[in-house]
Order: C-alpha cells, then structure tokens, then sequence
C-alpha cells in the first residue's frame, strides 16, 4: 500500500494529495488498456488535497448505458425549448378549441406550481446522465465537500469542520449548460438549491421536469437573497445569457468583468463563494462567432443570441468525443460585512473572485485537455 494515498471509505469518495492523484493517474495509464486521461504535471503543485466525488470511464459504459444518456440529455433540451414555447403551445391549443390539451396544460400548470418533494427521476438521472459523455470527472479542491443530506451539517473530510455556507458559481454557462446540469443531478450537491432562469423556471414544463430531479429555484434576486439569507448553499451560473453568446468550440471565455451582485450579496451574508470551472463545457456544441456587440446587447434584453449545432443528426444532441472536467475550487472566505458593502469592498472581492478562477483554469487546463491542447490553452475573461 502506498503510504502516501489515503483513501476515504466513504462511497464514491476519494481523497488524495496533487502530487500522489497525478503520479496514480499515470500508472494507470502505463498499466491499463483503459481510455488514456490526462494528468496534471507533477510540477505544479498544489497545497490542498483534491476529492473526487465522480469519476466515469467510457470503456465500461455499454452502448445501452449510452442511449440511456443520450435519452436524459435530449429530454432536458427539449423540455428547455418546450418551455419557452410553453405560452404558444397554451394559445395555439385554446385558439383552435383543441380543450383537452388545453385542460392538460392547465393542469400539469397547477401541478408544477403545488409544494412537494417527491423527485421520481432522480435516481434515473444520478444513475444514466453521465453516460452519453467520453468520461466525467467531477472534483472538488481543498478537501471540502458540501454536507451529503440536509440533517448531516458537517464535511466529509478528516476534520469534520463545521460546513460553511456556499455559493457555487460555475463557469462557462455554454450553450446549454450541460456542466451545470450534471451538477444538478450530482448526488453531492443535492442539498445545494440550483438558480435557474426566472423565465425559465416560470415554465410549468420545466418547473415540473426540475422539481422532480433536485432543488431548483429562481435566479431572481429577491429568490437568491432569501435562500442566502436563509443559510443555504445556493449555485448559480453567473455568465449568463452573455457567457452563453460567447461560446466557442477553441476557446474557453468566461462574461465575468461585470457581474458584481454575486459578490454583494456573499458580502452582505457573509457566504463563501466557490468558483467551479467546466473543462470541455465550450467543445460541447458548435457556436456561430462574431456579432459580438447585437448579441451581447440582445443578451441585456434577456433574448438568447446562440446559434449551435451538435451531433449532425440531431443538432440538440452534444457532440461525442469530449471529456468533462468539472473542477469545484477552494472556498474563497468573505467576510460579513455590516450594512450594504461599498463599491471598494465589492470590488476588491470580485478581483481576488476573478484571481481564483483563472488560477483554477492554469492549474488544471492540463488535466482537462491533455498535454497538447492544455499547455497553449488561454482563458478570456470578459
């Protein structure tokens, strides 16, 4: 036994050192006819122990584990879409006296918007979603995960600290946030309440679809303020619609340079921030570039300006072929700031916010994309 490992007992958990989970990784890649993964270089050393929390490997995916993937992912973004065409669907059905599906819409309305808990897809995406992927590896930096339940309030760790409330802030949004939504589906953050669109979550289809697999709310600020101020963790991807627009298949960009009420209302309840990092996210779907300054603007209006292609027989579809990488960092600690934080303190956070993403990209951009690829790779803040 290496001495050096330490591996937890915990179910799906294991922790371990940078340098002795980057020389692990090797061997297994010398030793075993497995699909080669990319490894940090031993000389960037990191101080905290890493966890991984999720970790898939293609070989042993079957192809009905596959089709079962494909199946959750594609009845995410088409619910997505129906959502949005939800009000059309409703007025198209009363227009032309179709009543039944008018009556069934009204209902399944009502339906999404009573108080229940029960989440009858859940284990079906848990089990199925990561299997349409090349691999997926979800860690979290520092040795610090979230509380497993709603009733265990310590960490998971060998210090069983008490568990500090948490903003997960997860970059890059991409066109359909498919690193978001493993998180969503992941079994560790099940406590975490996920901010979705408000106009989205408005949607009955997707209010219903949502509610049956986690904990999704409003990304409005008045939601947001009161879970926070509630003591719960909240995650969120701040980039939005913008970060979506910015999407490119070859470069990994971030919308970050303006989104400041994140970091105000962490100030102003004292929350944690954790900055989370999807490799791949971008190489996902193909994205129109260009027509930055429209788009952007359009964005501002909340109107999606993305223009994508995935697999060529059904553009929805992601492309095959890519790995996910979903790094969660260290918990950046801000403190609680009495009364409104001013505009010095707010941005010297949003700077120190912005320093740990880009530091989370170099340290593990290599581990992401292979020596090749992530040696040259650049992140463009915006």
């Amino acid at each position: 036994t290496n001495p050096e490992v330490n591996i937890q007992k915990t179910p799906h958990i294991m922790t371990t050192s940078t340098e002795t989970r980057t020389s692990t990784a090797t061997a297994m890649r010398q030793n075993e006819p497995k699909t080669p993964k990319s490894v940090i270089d031993p000389s960037k050393k990191r101080k905290n122990e890493t966890i991984t929390v999720f970790s898939s490997d293609p070989k042993t995916t079957t192809p009905i584990e596959t089709f079962l993937g494909a199946l959750t992912v594609s009845s995410f973004l088409i619910i997505w879409f129906a959502s949005i065409l939800s009000p059309v669907i409703l007025g198209v059905a009363i227009y032309h006296e179709y009543y039944k599906l008018a009556t069934s819409l009204i209902a399944l309305s009502i339906v999404a918007y009573l108080p229940w808990e029960i989440k009858p897809l859940q284990n079906f995406y848990d089990e199925y979603h990561t299997s349409y992927y090349d691999g997926v590896d979800i860690v979290f930096e520092g040795g610090d995960i979230p509380p497993s339940n709603e009733t265990d309030s310590s960490n998971n760790n060998n210090n069983h600290d008490k568990h500090r409330q948490t903003f997960f802030a997860v970059h890059p949004h991409g066109a359909f946030c498919i690193g978001w939504s493993l998180l969503f589906t992941c079994p560790t953050l099940h406590r975490v309440r996920f901010c979705f669109s408000p106009t989205l979550f408005a949607s009955p289809f997707f209010r219903l679809f949502s509610r049956s697999l986690g904990k999704p709310v409003s990304a409005s600020r008045s939601s947001v303020n009161s879970y926070l101020a509630n003591g719960e963790d909240v995650a969120l991807p701040p980039g939005g619609f913008e970060e979506a627009t910015l999407t490119d298949a070859t470069i990994d960009r971030v919308f970050v340079r303006k989104r400041y009420g994140f970091v105000r209302l962490c100030l102003k309840y004292g929350v944690a921030i954790r900055p989370v990092f999807v490799f791949g996210e971008g190489r996902l779907f193909w994205n129109v570039q260009g027509g930055w300054k429209t788009r952007l603007k359009c964005n501002r209006w909340g109107v999606p300006t993305i223009l994508v292609w995935g697999r060529w027989f059904f553009p929805l579809l992601p492309r095959k072929g890519v790995r996910l990488l979903i790094v969660v960092g260290r918990p950046l600690i801000l403190p609680k700031v009495e009364g409104e934080p001013t505009k010095e303190e707010v941005d010297r956070w949003h700077e120190r916010y912005i320093g740990e993403l880009k530091r989370i990209y170099e340290d593990f951009k290599v581990e992401g994309y292979g020596e090749e690829v992530g040696k040259s790779a650049k992140l463009e803040i915006w």
